[in-house]
Formats: structure tokens, C-alpha cells, sequence
């Protein structure tokens, strides 16, 4: 049995030959696009999305510590529909169905390089099955954060030099210049693309040529200019964005540690499932064996390849977090299904791709249960009915001209913002003195001195107790209150709101 009958045959799709490739993608994003604008009616919010709402509500050409292309998707989709969980996730549909397209046909026009036009549309639609086999794939479509845009301005570059490669037609170069400037908009990590296409051309001796290709400039120039508000804003801030990223990170490596390693391949089996993560290796294993045999395969090689062995190399001086190495798995999954997926016995295949389909059902499950036990996982629960309550004690205790409304950090403080009945702007720990990151440029923490406030916090540990440091800022705490959240009797949640007496300020 092909391939890609197998596949058909485990996740009970129609045949392909009955169906043209197109509407079987469309009935297919259809039908899972309709389930997930239902589901996001029904989840809350992560605390990076309220962060970058936070953001679309102080509009700029970019921000502390990312671009602005998901304040930008935010901001769209709550002119749309509102202040609601709905209107901040809508976008992330949007951005993956395009994704899942430009995916199917990046992968249909490589595989056409080596088979008929059906087979090929049969692989294409294989790889669409497999990303959304992912958890990656599923939870940045239904979450709006940087990587949501990135992923598909990320394929699109790849699109297009791979059209380039084929066709030979310079006007890609543009596009791709333009693509390049629109995910540096999204996340600073784009930026690996260049360095991928670069190592390319210049190990590939029939393209080695073309880096005397003036459109190539005309793309990285392009790119800039696409990309020049996000450097108008660091230039304002003093490079503040940049050196944050890179110099401050820079700073935080460690020594030698196998430590962040494990914790890196334990994130990416989370994030791929076990079958996906499998099939990815089998497919990077056989790339790099045939890769001389294919301009198309080395390519797709070369921009899967540097990411990873750029963030693997960094986990052993530094934690590297879950999401750094997505982008890659893009290109990873046309090689893996060009290849065969290396698994010889189809009842391992069975047992593994159910897996991956339990993992993905439970992902989404764990996202709508309340409270559900997650120690550290759960970032999102409670949030909600705190905020009401909190903004209760504040109309009791004198009113937001009077008393304003505080969080241990910049997550918290985003949470409350958005969950506030009348979203008034919160602060995070820049009130007693620590860096909060874009909240340093949203407000001056001594315009607010002898005024009283409700410090709110939670007991996750990320969030560490800096209620010594509070104190020193007022002439008295005392807690107000505190709110427990459970699960079938098992605390999840702890989150105490104190009232705090005469702001000091902060001593420059």
C-alpha cells in the first residue's frame, strides 16, 4: 500500500482520486476552521495573548519586546468583534488556514518535481493531515501570539525561493523581500530564513552565482524598509527591542549544561507528538543523504536544518523555550513525507497516530476544562472571577480615581486589564522598582504617588513573592483577600489581592 493510502486509510479521509486535491483541502479547513471559531468562543485567554491586547490597545510601530504583527491581528480582530476572547483569538484561525494553504501548495509544487500531478497532490494533502497532527499546529490555531503570523510569512519565503529555484524568475525576489519584512514584523527569529537561504546558495555551486544577483539586494532592502518602523521605534527607545534580544539573552548563558538539552527534545516531543517527531528525524536523516540528487531537497534541508542546530546548540548554554524551533518543521514535514515515514509496520503506525490524535483531543481539552490541574501548566485559570471581584473592593475602597490596580508581573497585570469590567490600564512590578517590560513605556509609576492600590498575586512560581519589595513602597500591606480555585477538591489556584496604603513612588 503508497504511502499516502496508508494515511488516507488511519485518519478515514475519502480517496483522493474521487475528490480534486483543492476541495478536499477546503472541505477539510472548513470543517475544522468551523469547530475551532466555536472553541474560541469557549476558552479563555493565555497571558501572552492579554499581554498583546494589552498592546493592540497602545498602538506603535513596535513594541519592548516583540514587533507588532500580533498586537496588529489583535487589534483587527476585536474591531471586528469585540473586547472578548473571540475577537483576540480570531486571527490565529484566520493566519492558519492561510498557513494550511500556502503549506499544501509548497508541497504540492516540490513533490511535483518528482512525481505525477495526482500523487502529488495526494502527498501535498498528506502534509497538511500530519501538521495538523502537531500540537504546534493546533495551538497557534487558536492562540494569537507572535508565532502565529510568523509560521505562514515563515512558508511563504520558502514558497518563493523554491518557486525561484524552479522558475528562474527574478520578480520572486521582491516577494520574498516583502514576505521576509512582513514576518520580521512578526517575530525577530525571521530573520534565520536569510541566514538559511544564504548557506544555500553559497554551498550550492550551480546557485552560487546567484548571489551576484542584484534582485537579491532589492530583497533585502525591500525587507528593511518593510521591517523599518520596528527599527524607527528602537532607534526612539535607545535600541531597547534589539539589545533585549540579543546582548541581554547573550548575557544569561550558562556554562556548559546537558540540562536545558533534555528539557528541549522532552518540549519538542510535546509539541510534535511522538509520530511526528519520528517521522521528522527519519525524513532529516534521509534529506541529508540524498540532498546531492536535488537543488529543491537540499534547500528544504538547509532552512530545517540551521534553525535546529542553532537552538540546539544554545540549549546547552541556555534554556531554550518550546516554540523557537517551529518554523523549521515546516520544511521537515515535505521531507518526511517525500521520504516515507519511516515506520515499516503499519500497526506501529496505527498505535502512533492515534496517539498524536489523543494528544491533540487533550490539548484542547485541557484549554476549555476550568481550574483543570496542571501545576505550573495552567496559566489561565481563575483570572476571570478574580478580576470582578477585585474590581468590586476597588469601587469599595475609594474607586479607580483613587485606588488603582497592580500585578506581580507583566502576565498578571495584562490578565486583569482584560478582565476588568471597564479594562483600565493595570500595572505590573515597575511599581516597586523591577523591569516589566513594555508596561516601563506605557506609564510613569510616580504620577501615581499617594495613591492607594490592591496588589494582586499569584502563587505560580514564575511569579515570585516580592511582597518585601511592596511593602517598601507603601506605608502599609495587608491582604484583602484570598481566592481559592479547585478541581474536584484539589487547589489549582491561589491568587491573593492586598491592599496597599500611600504610594511612595519610585526613587530614581
Amino acid at each position: 500500500m503508497k504511502l499516502c493510502d496508508r494515511i488516507k486509510l488511519k485518519l478515514s479521509f475519502p480517496k483522493m482520486n474521487q475528490i480534486s486535491d483543492y476541495k478536499n483541502l477546503y472541505y477539510f479547513l472548513l470543517a475544522t476552521s468551523i469547530i475551532k471559531l466555536v472553541f474560541i468562543f469557549l476558552i479563555p485567554l493565555t497571558p501572552q495573548e492579554a499581554y498583546y491586547w494589552y498592546y493592540s490597545k497602545n498602538p506603535d510601530f513596535s513594541y519592548f519586546d516583540h514587533p507588532p504583527m500580533a498586537a496588529y491581528s489583535i487589534w483587527i480582530g476585536t474591531n471586528l468583534f469585540g473586547d472578548n476572547s473571540f475577537g483576540v483569538k480570531f486571527m490565529s484561525v484566520v493566519w492558519s488556514v492561510l498557513t494550511q494553504i500556502l503549506l499544501f501548495v509548497t508541497a504540492k509544487r516540490f513533490f511535483s518535481q518528482f512525481e505525477n500531478h495526482p500523487k502529488a497532490g495526494r502527498q501535498a494533502f498528506t502534509v497538511v493531515l500530519i501538521y495538523n497532527l502537531t500540537i504546534f499546529g493546533n495551538l497557534y490555531s487558536v492562540t494569537t501570539v507572535p508565532d502565529t503570523p510568523l509560521l505562514f510569512f515563515w512558508l511563504s519565503v520558502i514558497y518563493l525561493i523554491q518557486e525561484f529555484l524552479i522558475t528562474k524568475k527574478n520578480l520572486l525576489w521582491v516577494l520574498a523581500g516583502i514576505s521576509l519584512g512582513l514576518g520580521m514584523l512578526s517575530k525577530y527569529s525571521m530573520v534565520l530564513i536569510t541566514i538559511s537561504i544564504f548557506f544555500m546558495m553559497l554551498f550550492t555551486k550551480e546557485y552560487r552565482r546567484e548571489l551576484k544577483n542584484p534582485f537579491i539586494y532589492l530583497a533585502v532592502l525591500i525587507s528593511i524598509l518593510v521591517f523599518f518602523p520596528v527599527i524607527y521605534w528602537n532607534f526612539k527607545h535607545e535600541w531597547a527591542s534589539f539589545l533585549f534580544q540579543t546582548v541581554e539573552r547573550a548575557e544569561k548563558t550558562k556554562p556548559f549544561t546537558p540540562k536545558y538539552f533534555f528539557q528541549l527534545i522532552s518540549s519538542q516531543l510535546f509539541m510534535l507528538t511522538p509520530f511526528v517527531f519520528w517521522i521528522i528525524y527519519n525524513g532529516i536523516k534521509e534529506a541529508v543523504k540524498n540532498q546531492k540528487k536535488s537543488v529543491s531537497v537540499r534547500f528544504l534541508l538547509i532552512v530545517t536544518a540551521i534553525p535546529i542546530l542553532l537552538f540546539t546548540y544554545v540549549s546547552f548554554k541556555s534554556l531554550v523555550k518550546m516554540n523557537w524551533l517551529l518554523p523549521a518543521y515546516l520544511s521537515a514535514l515535505l521531507l518526511s513525507v517525500h521520504f516515507g515515514l519511516g515506520i515499516s509496520k503499519a500497526w506501529l503506525q496505527k498505535i502512533l497516530i492515534s496517539f498524536s490524535v489523543l494528544f491533540v483531543v487533550a490539548g484542547y481539552a485541557i484549554m476549555i476544562i476550568p481550574n483543570i490541574p496542571l501545576g505550573e501548566g495552567n496559566t489561565w485559570s481563575g483570572w476571570k472571577e478574580t478580576a470582578k471581584d477585585v474590581y468590586k473592593l476597588q469601587a469599595k475602597f475609594g474607586g479607580k480615581e483613587n485606588i488603582f490596580i497592580f500585578g506581580n508581573s507583566y502576565k498578571s497585570a495584562s490578565l486583569l486589564k482584560f478582565y476588568l469590567p471597564d479594562n483600565q490600564n493595570t500595572f505590573a512590578e515597575n511599581i516597586f522598582g523591577k523591569r516589566a517590560l513594555q508596561f516601563d513605556y506605557w506609564s510613569n509609576p510616580n504620577l501615581l504617588k499617594g495613591k492607594n492600590a490592591i496588589f494582586v498575586f499569584d502563587n505560580r512560581k514564575e511569579y515570585k513573592s516580592n511582597l518585601a519589595e511592596v511593602e517598601k513602597s507603601f506605608d502599609k500591606v495587608e491582604l484583602l483577600k484570598e481566592y481559592n480555585y479547585s478541581f474536584y477538591g484539589k487547589t489549582t489556584r491561589i491568587i491573593k489581592a492586598y491592599l496597599c496604603t500611600n504610594y511612595h513612588g519610585i526613587k530614581k
